[in-house]
């Protein structure tokens, strides 16, 4: 609503404009007026207005028409440097730099200089590169330098050897090595001559990775010292795997990998294989941050490690978070699972859909669990499971459904099998 309020009011403004002029043509040589027409005035508001809803081309043409009349006031300074950021906006740096230029005269609290000065360098760049290195050179600003050592213009010896010639700063300094890594003499003499204050974790996150880069062992060990983060520790995760040493690697992850590092997938996969090498009962949730929860394979890896624990509570509280259409894919760790009692009755119902539960039924007979077998049976959907519900009930001492349940058996074979299970009386 604002910009179709500041759109009208600007073209109405424009035809006041037109229709007063038209009108003084005719009265010129009746009245004169007492005072100055200062309605454009109102094209600065408007020109504010336009600015803030991002109506550039309004609020350029509402500037430049209030510049036309007053260009010396705080607020004439104030549309000028708005000026500068819209023609930058509008990829217009010769309009940009004229307005830029212009705003040495002026003075004002709200103005970012330090911004104004990453801009005059970045006109500059984009302009003239011959341009830019003079600017750069003659002012020797850690501005400059910053945005200059980003653009396309080359760094060549002169602009390198402004590094010896000021106080560069941290974030100028990173600018200027990423784009002389050729230069190893040049990156090895910067970090040995490198200030404590200077020794920024950008900095440093640099020279580490650029002394992995180029096989500098002793130099990554000697920076690994003194700093650390994510990105070095899993370049030292990187060498000790390289080598296959297995232990060496879990001992180093264990020491060196934080919690609140934001390792790459590729760190904890190896940890776990590593693990797996030397026997090693590593955390479960390396699986998770291994494969991730989306991961087609991700249950089943969990569900591994969980039991390779022999962990009875977190298998449990596992099962019990998935639905019964991932669980039936489990369906080979269930018969361990329950084999080796590892379960808990509340959850065995999720194996109800497995094809073969032969095994599962036998390990839970064993184990006298008749309400479990009654539980993983469910619904009774095969014979096989309204046998072994069959023998569970006449254990329980329920006749009526040990009955109901046998009458569901039609195979000869599995009939006889709950005879003689019940034949041999109490297990």
């Amino acid at each position: 609503m604002y910009r179709i309020t500041a759109f009208i009011c600007c073209i109405l403004f424009f035809a006041a404009n037109s229709f007063a002029q038209d009108n003084s043509s005719k009265t010129e040589n009746k009245v004169a007026l007492k005072k100055p027409d200062a309605s454009f005035n109102d094209d600065y508001i408007v020109g504010l207005k336009a600015f803030e809803d991002g109506l550039n081309d309004i609020a350029i043409k509402c500037f430049n028409n209030y510049l036309a009349h007053e260009n010396k006031s705080k607020k004439a300074g104030f549309a000028i440097y708005l000026l500068y950021q819209l023609y930058m906006a509008e990829g217009d740096f010769k309009a940009a730099q004229y307005n830029l230029t212009t705003l040495a005269t002026f003075n004002d609290s709200r103005f970012n200089r330090q911004q104004m000065l990453k801009d005059q360098m970045f006109i500059e760049t984009k302009l003239s590169c011959a341009g830019a290195k003079n600017l750069l050179l003659s002012a020797r600003k850690n501005e400059y330098l910053e945005v200059y050592a980003k653009s396309s213009c080359p760094i060549d010896k002169d602009v390198i050897g402004l590094l010896n010639k000021m106080d560069v700063s941290s974030d100028a300094l990173y600018s200027i090595l990423e784009r002389v890594q050729d230069n190893k003499e040049l990156v090895f003499s910067t970090y040995d001559n490198l200030k404590p204050e200077k020794k920024t974790p950008k900095l440093m996150n640099f020279f580490g990775k650029y002394f992995y880069a180029n096989n500098m062992k002793n130099e990554f060990m000697d920076l690994y010292k003194v700093y650390k983060d994510s990105d070095l520790t899993s370049l030292l995760l990187d060498d000790i795997w390289k080598q296959k040493d297995y232990k060496a690697y879990i001992t180093a992850f264990n020491k060196e990998v934080k919690k609140e590092y934001n390792m790459q997938k590729t760190v904890y996969c190896r940890m776990i294989e590593a693990s797996n090498k030397e026997a090693y009962n590593f955390n479960c949730d390396l699986v998770d941050k291994c494969l991730g929860v989306n991961s087609p394979d991700f249950n089943k890896t969990k569900l591994a490690c969980y039991m390779r624990k022999e962990d009875k509570e977190k298998i449990s509280w596992f099962i019990g978070t998935l639905p019964n259409i991932e669980t039936v894919k489990l369906c080979e760790y269930g018969k361990y699972i329950i084999g080796k009692r590892l379960y808990d009755i509340k959850f065995i119902h999720k194996f109800e859909n497995c094809n073969d539960k032969v095994s599962m039924y036998e390990s839970l007979l064993k184990f006298k669990d008749y309400n479990g077998i009654i539980k993983l049976g469910g619904s009774a959907n095969t014979e096989i499971d309204a046998a072994y519900m069959a023998i569970a009930y006449y254990y329980l001492g329920n006749n009526n459904q040990y009955n109901n349940y046998l009458s569901k058996v039609k195979d000869i074979d599995l009939s006889g099998m709950v005879k003689r299970t019940i034949s041999k009386g109490s297990l």
